[in-house]
């Protein structure tokens, strides 16, 4: 919560009292700000973020975001935090991009330089089973719980993994589509989590992608384009670093922990969706739950 008044957005003075600010923008989404200028439509604000529609199909959305925000894979990054300068001031502003840059109202974003997404091809090829037990167990100990009919569909999913059947797969992915409430809903995020996994580890990547290819006319917009982020196995760095973990590169317990801290819920269900893959993939793991109901 942001306590007091926010602050009015303030950077260099341009032409017609346009306020202009540098950043980074992630090369995932550096085409957008190419050719034309063009309408785009805020559709969520918060003090760290300024969600855009793009209008384009592969680059759905993306995000204005304070330093200070979670990275995700197609922000363009600014300079100052949220208690500096809140994006919140920017709500109901008319926005647009192309020519090079960002518009939302007054404001003008440039790109100083790019910085690639974290992607998840990298990490090693094989989760190792003691890590994935583990994790599963600390998962169930530290993880906000599931609503019932999540724990149901992921339960679901991970039996569909267990059939290594595409089209259970495909069903049992697209029941947890847009399922639970929020930007970024507790299903979506769990997919987020097995696609990333199969990208990673040669999990049933082709009937995962197919399950989402319509997620923009099912679920909230940053959602979807999150989910075609996954599809090309770019995520948020803390996602990532839980991936390689559990392959035996780095600390588990603190890569966990740092997932977990990511949003609300986003980052214990994007665990559980990896999970559900690693499960499957690592010989000699029993399936836990990954996934305790509400009480």
């Amino acid at each position: 919560m942001l306590h007091g008044r926010a602050a009015r957005l303030r950077g260099a003075s341009g032409d017609g009292g346009v306020t202009c600010y540098a950043g980074v923008v992630s090369a995932a989404v550096a085409p957008l700000l190419h050719g034309p200028h063009r309408s785009a439509r805020v559709v969520a604000v918060t003090r760290y973020a300024v969600h855009l529609a793009t209008g384009e199909r592969e680059l759905p959305a993306l995000a204005v975001v304070t330093r200070d925000a979670i990275r995700l894979p197609n922000a363009f990054v600014l300079p100052f935090s949220s208690v500096e300068r809140p994006l919140d001031t920017l709500r109901g502003q008319p926005a647009g991009l192309g020519a090079g840059g960002i518009a939302i109202g007054a404001v003008r974003f440039e790109p100083g330089a790019s910085w690639t997404p974290p992607r998840v091809q990298d990490v090693p090829s094989r989760p190792d089973p003691a890590r994935v037990r583990q994790a599963a167990a600390l998962l169930d100990i530290r993880a906000h719980p599931l609503p019932p009919p999540l724990v149901a569909r992921l339960a679901g999913l991970r039996h569909a993994l267990h059939t290594d059947d595409a089209s259970e797969v495909r069903r049992a992915a697209r029941a947890l589509v847009g399922l639970g409430p929020g930007l970024t809903p507790s299903g979506d995020d769990i997919l987020c989590g097995a696609l990333l996994a199969s990208r990673a580890w040669g999990g049933p990547l082709g009937a995962l992608s197919d399950a989402v290819a319509d997620a923009a006319r099912r679920t909230p917009l940053l959602s979807a384009a999150l989910l075609r982020h996954a599809v090309r196995g770019e995520c948020v760095a803390q996602a990532r670093e839980f991936l390689r973990a559990l392959g035996g590169d780095g600390p588990l317990d603190a890569a966990l922990d740092d997932l977990l801290a990511v949003g609300h819920h986003s980052g214990g269900d994007l665990a559980r969706g990896v999970l559900a893959v690693g499960q499957d993939r690592a010989p000699g793991t029993t399936r836990g739950s990954s996934g305790r109901p509400c009480r």
